[in-house]
């Protein structure tokens, strides 16, 4: 955890903070200036106890005046002893040894402040140089396991040639065990120095996969921003949306969903996110897949009909809207099951290319700059039916299982390809 201090406060000139002075006593604050040090010092001593009473206590001849502007005027009193008693000063008290008036709360304060540029600096590990004696692997691996933040900065700063990718015997990475853990401060500084955030274990579990099933939502958006693939599976079919689905995980739900994660994917078993919902038996869960993919259908739709206007009409789709991340690498594949049934005359199957962005509202576009390199069906390369479209293919498969890849440019700064 992080914490930001606020700033001091500090007056400026002609700024007031619930009390200030009267001309008498300004006039007091010149003429204590102005008092040589030898005759402060000898009258102080022969007042020991007024010299310990806070200003305010003092009567002095303005007292009259103000006592008839307290109820017009308000005003902060605050003193260290709330059983001290006000009593009058020792007669031959003048004004001239009185200080400038102080608020005393009784503590010292020493607040300290933050800029964002040092806040992100936290963040990232940067602000400070620390050095230490270096960690072995297996300490280096404890220290993280248990969350301490500080012995894995120490070590990270050192000298000592980390493999950061290092792993145990079940697979388990440095930025598994963080993600696993929640700790989101050392996550950061291993991503910082180089960590892969894609590694898999032995069953195929990722880093990311541990978070969503954990319910660790900074962890999930952390491990997300650093390039983490959202629709890896594991040896049994199962992505992060699944085993957040399955734990009724809403948020990290949302937040999947709104990086590309693919509803339809299914597992070796045939079931999908929504089957993992209603296992979990969480409604909210349950409202967001089912609205996810009905607002990502629309969309698709929509931009089908506005692309032919009124030259075409959509029938069943052959299945389900399929969705990739650019980021996630170059190329797709899908495997479906088609039955074959009699076709309309003048009716065929397209297979649609979109580019889409599902942050914030979904939009899709079946124009501008294309990724696809190549279109391949059953081993059959398909073409594009128009010269000027790389978004639009003929399609035919055949009944049973079909196998599906398209050959996708690498364009990390993209969002996501819907195919159907």
């Amino acid at each position: 955890m992080t914490t930001c201090l606020l700033p001091p406060l500090v007056s400026r000139p002609g700024q007031s903070y619930g009390f200030s002075l009267d001309s008498d006593e300004r006039e007091a604050e010149e003429s204590t200036a102005m008092q040589k040090p030898g005759e402060d010092s000898r009258e102080r001593k022969e007042r020991p106890e007024e010299a310990q009473r806070p200003s305010w206590e003092r009567k002095t001849p303005t007292e009259d005046r103000r006592k008839r502007r307290e109820d017009s005027e308000p005003r902060l009193f605050m003193a260290c002893d709330d059983g001290q008693d006000n009593q009058d000063p020792p007669e031959g008290a003048d004004k001239s040894d009185k200080g400038p008036a102080t608020l005393s709360l009784g503590m010292d304060l020493n607040l300290d402040w933050m800029t964002l540029d040092d806040f992100q600096k936290h963040l990232n590990g940067e602000d400070e140089i620390l050095s230490g004696p270096p960690l072995s692997p297996s300490e280096l691996r404890d220290a993280v396991k248990s969350g301490d933040y500080m012995a894995v900065k120490l070590a990270l700063n050192s000298k000592e040639d980390y493999n950061l990718d290092q792993e145990d015997v079940s697979g388990m990475s440095l930025s598994m065990l963080a993600a696993a853990g929640g700790q989101d401060d050392i996550l950061r500084l291993l991503i910082k120095k180089g960590v892969r955030v894609n590694g898999r274990q032995k069953n195929g579990t990722t880093a990311l996969m541990h978070a969503a099933e954990k319910n660790f939502l900074t962890t999930v958006a952390i491990l997300l921003e650093a390039g983490s693939y959202v629709n890896a599976q594991t040896l049994n079919g199962e992505t992060a949306l699944m085993r957040a689905c399955k734990r009724g995980n809403a948020d990290v739900v949302r937040l999947l969903l709104e990086y590309g994660a693919d509803c339809n994917i299914v597992s070796k078993n045939k079931t999908a996110a929504m089957y993992f919902a209603k296992l979990g038996n969480n409604l909210m869960v349950c409202d967001l897949i089912k609205d996810h993919i009905s607002i990502l259908s629309s969309v698709a739709e929509d931009c089908i009909r506005a692309y032919f206007e009124s030259r075409l009409v959509l029938l069943e789709p052959v299945f389900p809207l399929a969705c990739h991340r650019l980021c996630e690498g170059p190329d797709f594949s899908l495997e479906f099951g088609f039955k074959s049934q009699p076709q309309p005359e003048g009716s065929g199957i397209l297979l649609f290319i979109f580019h889409a962005n599902f942050l914030n509202e979904i939009t899709a576009r079946l124009c501008g700059p294309c990724s696809v390199h190549a279109v391949v069906l059953n081993d059959k390369f398909q073409l594009p039916i128009f010269l000027d479209s790389h978004f639009i293919y003929s399609f035919s498969p055949v009944p049973g299982i079909n196998r599906l890849f398209i050959r996708l440019a690498e364009a990390p700064t993209a969002k996501v390809t819907q195919v159907q």
